[in-house]
């Protein structure tokens, strides 16, 4: 399977590596493109064609909210899994309208 990942500029660098790393980890995914704007998400989703989009909800420029829907205006079969810090009870029911097939919120860990 391969991925696309635009990660917004609310995840710390080692985060977005970290993510990269943890998926080329796996035999049957690849990583295929990575964009830190929702409009370079855009043309990396046109031009790699990925299986599944990972996505955050906040992204310089337009939000992920708004790049879910252009995604799927131009790819409406190719699902887009958003991985956010946000809290899921104000932006998973928006993600899901626009048409994100499922919403993952991230937590800190602790020891």
């Amino acid at each position: 399977m391969r991925l696309s990942s635009p990660v917004g500029h609310d995840e710390p660098q080692p985060t977005r590596e970290g993510l990269v790393h943890l998926i080329g980890n796996q035999p049957d995914l690849t990583v295929c493109a990575e964009a830190a704007t929702a409009g370079s998400a855009l043309t990396a989703v046109e031009n790699a064609k990925p299986d599944l989009v990972l996505a955050d909800i906040t992204l310089p420029g337009r939000s992920g909210i708004e790049l879910i829907k252009d995604i799927k205006a131009v790819q409406p079969d190719l699902p887009v899994l958003v991985i956010s810090m946000h809290d899921e009870s104000l932006y998973a029911e928006r993600a899901l309208r626009a048409g994100a097939a499922g919403y993952l919120m991230k937590v800190e860990g602790g020891a």
